[in-house]
């Protein structure tokens, strides 16, 4: 019985997590299709609104589906309480957007931007009204559930975004389209769940207590992604906003895109885990091993084949991107060392801890940023950007350490040292490449990345080899070449 319910369990994670991928890269498609549709300055209107929009959303967050998750068996009372409330917050962002539109269309110096905030506040209003029952799929590991649900909401998106596009030449394509992908899923939450939540604020206190500190990690964490463009925005070249923000999308394909459907499994796994550090522990150093064997190369073979790349795949008119897609490349190999971390500190109630972190990072960036404030150019800031990951990196994984027993920098320096291995033998190589062989960019770009994959899988199976083919990264991938059942990434062992 245990072994059926574990095999469930990993095929529905299986199938949860190519899911999300295949919802991820119908993202990229679009990303790709509208930058070939568009223009820098479209792409720029979007991402200074966006900006603007996602202040007003965290100022007002409240945590609802982390409080939902976390909650052991919560009451109908509770969902319902937990709908309101995200109701009230959509609606108070809203009212806050529509108020300040007209400013911030004078700081960027562009009046498009009143109107397309504007819209993108009734967006989210929409949106608040969705089912919340449909937290329930995440929160009860029903994956294939969830990711239907999501994948549904992102062919919506993608089909209305892509058609008005198409007709509209213009930036209102993405906007309108995402309105209309939102009425259309929140439409569909009421037909996969049948939770009818109604107006309450019975439980509104025990949501609170969480959302205290969600809202602190998730100011900081706006800041931390969103600052960036803000200070670019600033600078007033809506093509090079609109441009710093694809690169953006761009370089998080590699890295946290890659980790997004993987993390989603992990999340609700760690929660069901929390009361047993040591398996947490265990289940932890296992998901950095496999995330850290996959993201290791995807950022750094990202950097070296940016310059034919973006050609190819966007167009020249965005080849004045290069430079930033590949230092966010960079950014994106610390970010995902710690990508499960976070939802370990999250899951053990030490949020603060990833507001603290966030807020450091935060302080240096805008440290130097002010030091150096007669010189920022949008390069610039980008690098800054990538340092103050670098530095804050150390104080993160400190703090991870002394809640989780038995984790040490030498785990994690051995998680990581074949895969850094397999990178350096990889960057020689398409470095070599790159000085003796010229041609077409998309010739350059299949070479490179046949060339570099060869070689990264072989330099770390060399690697494995040599060390006696330790448990790790590359028995979970091997085992699923041979179509075994491992256990699942993520999920908490089953006593029998």
């Amino acid at each position: 019985m245990v072994h059926r319910k574990g095999n469930s369990l990993a095929s529905g994670a299986v199938i949860m997590v190519v899911m999300r991928w295949v919802d991820r890269l119908i993202g990229i498609v679009s990303t790709f299709i509208l930058a070939r549709l568009l223009v820098p300055d479209d792409f720029g209107i979007v991402a200074m609104a966006s900006v603007v929009v996602a202040f007003a959303d965290v100022l007002f967050d409240l945590g609802i589906n982390v409080a939902v998750i976390q909650r052991t068996n919560p009451s109908q009372s509770f969902y319902n309480t937990a709908w309101t409330l995200r109701i009230l917050q959509s609606s108070c962002v809203a009212l806050v957007l529509t108020a300040i539109a007209p400013f911030a269309a004078e700081y960027y110096k562009d009046p498009r931007v009143t109107a397309v905030v504007q819209i993108m506040a009734l967006s989210m209003v929409v949106s608040a009204f969705e089912n919340v029952g449909v937290i329930n799929f995440q929160k009860e590991l029903r994956f294939t559930d969830d990711a239907k649900y999501v994948m549904f909401k992102r062919l919506v998106g993608f089909i209305t975004t892509i058609v008005l596009t198409l007709v509209l030449h213009s930036y209102w394509g993405m906007i309108i389209g995402a309105l209309v992908g939102r009425l259309a899923s929140t439409l569909r939450s009421y037909m996969v769940h049948p939770m009818r939540p109604w107006f309450s604020f019975s439980d509104i206190r025990e949501i609170f207590s969480v959302s205290q500190w969600v809202l602190v990690k998730n100011v900081s964490q706006y800041l931390d992604s969103k600052l960036p463009v803000f200070l670019v925005g600033g600078m007033g070249n809506t093509s090079v906003t609109g441009g710093y923000t694809l690169a953006s999308e761009i370089a998080d394909v590699p890295g946290t895109d890659l980790l997004a459907p993987i993390n989603r499994v992990l999340f609700p796994a760690f929660a069901r885990a929390r009361e047993n550090l040591g398996e947490l522990s265990r289940l932890l150093l296992s998901a950095q091993a496999v995330q850290v064997m996959v993201t290791f190369p995807a950022c750094v073979g990202f950097v070296m084949t940016a310059r034919d790349f973006v050609p190819v795949a966007l167009g020249d008119k965005w080849v004045f991107i290069v430079p930033f897609i590949q230092i966010l490349a960079l950014s994106n190999i610390i970010q995902s060392i710690n990508s499960s971390a976070n939802y370990v500190l999250t899951v053990v109630g030490q949020i603060r801890l990833l507001a603290l972190t966030s807020w450091i990072q935060i302080g240096l960036f805008s440290l130097g940023a002010f030091l150096m404030r007669g010189h920022l150019t949008p390069e610039f800031v980008t690098q800054l950007r990538l340092g103050s990951i670098v530095l804050t990196f150390s104080i993160s994984y400190m703090l991870l350490m002394r809640y989780v027993p038995g984790l040490s920098v030498l785990m994690l320096v051995r998680s990581a040292g074949r895969p850094v291995l397999g990178c350096l033998a990889m960057v020689l190589a398409l470095s070599l490449l790159d000085a003796e062989l010229q041609a077409a960019h998309w010739v350059m770009l299949i070479t490179k990345v046949v060339v570099g994959a060869a070689v990264y899988c072989g330099v770390v199976l060399a690697c494995w080899r040599l060390a006696g083919y330790p448990d790790g990264a590359e028995s979970y991938f091997l085992n699923k070449f041979k179509r075994t059942t491992p256990a699942v990434l993520g999920a908490p062992s089953e006593a029998p």
